[in-house]
């Protein structure tokens, strides 16, 4: 699979052209900077070396000296040091072979004898001979150990790099096929967790999207599952009540009040299934203008008619005036089911306070009471649906479900925790637009 990936083969030859080539012009700009080639240098320092050595053996020795010091040269280097006599004189060294072409260097030397003559050397033949021969790729003017430090040192990095920058790619790859085949249970995060780069925030972000999916496929299953169970109880009380009609006369008023009972706990729940639907399919809610604070005391003084009957004071502190953008309705109701919650689980002589206020472009609505509080591992599961908080009253455990999709949808958010002097503070925020 790595071989036919052709995001590996573009990186791959990406990386390896990208390192031949800057090796390339990176000889070339070597040989820019230094215009002389270093076998000319080298020709040069040695001819210089050769001749002075030379000039001053034949102004002691003469041309015998020079015959029997050329002799020891290698026989295809003596023809780069010639004697040539000046018109004068009559004696000169002749070449093993063919005169060399220039460049030269020359020296005029004078004899033991008293005669001139100019010793030659051919500078341009001893740089032919130093220059190494002709190789393949003689036009990328690259040395040898770069040309294999460049193409092959230069291929083992560019499939290494290739390979470390298409695996998490790969992986990817397979987590979403597995994630479309229904298999939820992948996670990226511990393979690719040491790179420590945005790929590995990637395959974070993967894991949190895939779980996210998940809890949402066990929650519409859980749902689902509550559903069927919260309406098959009164269906069963209602063929029971049906039964009890059909054996006695005397037993039908009691049975059809029954009927009805059940029927109104039914439509109920099936209203509130629909409210709940509602606020998780408004993902862009019809938007306006509300006063927060109008609001605010409205819920109040409906929240206070019905803690009467209970003996539980609502109080409503500080104040927001603001006017925010957004569903006012889907805040309403959001805000009572919260108030409710809080007078459902309050006794005679508690009270529930409502407090307002604004910080960090956030309006804040605090809905405390002084009940028994929750235990800490169910603070985050008290928002799903059909989760009931204790044995108090007979809901469905889904106003708060409700009400954190309400506050959701238009980017606000709701969180609960347990107060330290008894009881809970559930807090709603809206974005000051």
């Amino acid at each position: 699979m790595l071989l036919t990936s052709r995001l590996f083969w573009k990186i791959l030859l990406g990386f390896w052209l990208a390192i031949i080539v800057v090796s390339q012009l990176l000889w070339i700009g070597f040989s820019l900077h230094d215009r002389e080639p270093p076998e000319e240098r080298m020709a040069r320092r040695v001819a210089s070396q050769q001749l002075a050595a030379a000039v001053s053996l034949f102004e002691v020795g003469g041309e015998a000296a020079l015959t029997r010091w050329l002799a020891s040269w290698p026989i295809d280097e003596r023809d780069l040091l010639r004697l040539i006599a000046t018109p004068s004189a009559t004696a000169s060294l002749k070449p093993d072979g063919a005169r060399p072409p220039a460049p030269v260097l020359t020296r005029q030397v004078v004899s033991p004898q008293g005669q001139t003559y100019q010793l030659v050397y051919h500078v341009g033949e001893l740089r032919e001979r130093m220059t190494p021969p002709s190789r393949p790729l003689q036009w990328l003017k690259i040395p040898p150990p770069m040309l294999w430090i460049g193409g092959l040192g230069g291929l083992l990095f560019s499939i290494f790099f290739a390979w470390h920058l298409t695996r998490p790619v790969r992986l990817l790859r397979q987590g979403c096929g597995q994630v479309a085949q229904g298999d939820l249970a992948v996670r990226l995060l511990p393979q690719l967790r040491h790179r420590h780069d945005e790929l590995s925030a990637l395959a974070h972000d993967f894991d949190l999207m895939v779980e996210r999916l998940q809890q949402l496929v066990h929650g519409r299953e859980q749902l689902l599952h509550d559903v069927s169970h919260e309406l098959r109880s009164p269906l069963a009380r209602v063929r029971l009540a049906l039964g009890l009609a059909e054996q006695s006369a005397d037993k039908v008023p009691a049975s059809l009040q029954r009927i009805e009972q059940e029927t109104e706990r039914m439509d109920r729940l099936i209203g509130e299934l629909l409210e709940l639907a509602r606020a998780e399919q408004e993902h862009a809610p019809e938007l306006g203008y509300f006063d927060l604070q109008g609001l605010v005391e409205a819920v109040v003084a409906d929240a206070r008619f019905e803690g009467e009957r209970a003996h539980v004071a609502v109080r409503l502190e500080g104040e927001c005036r603001r006017t925010l953008s957004g569903n006012a309705e889907l805040v309403r109701r959001a805000l009572e089911n919260v108030v409710r919650n809080a007078l459902r689980f309050s006794r005679a002589g508690q009270s529930v306070t409502l407090s307002l206020a604004e910080a960090e472009g956030q309006a804040l609505i605090c809905v405390c009471d002084e009940g028994p509080g929750i235990e800490e591992e169910k603070l985050a599961s008290m928002f799903d649906p059909f989760v009931r908080i204790g044995a108090v009253g007979k809901g469905y455990g889904l106003g708060l479900a409700i009400a954190r999709r309400a506050l959701i949808c238009q980017g606000g958010q709701i969180k609960a925790e347990n107060r330290t002097q008894g009881g809970l503070v559930v807090t709603l925020s809206l974005p000051c637009r």
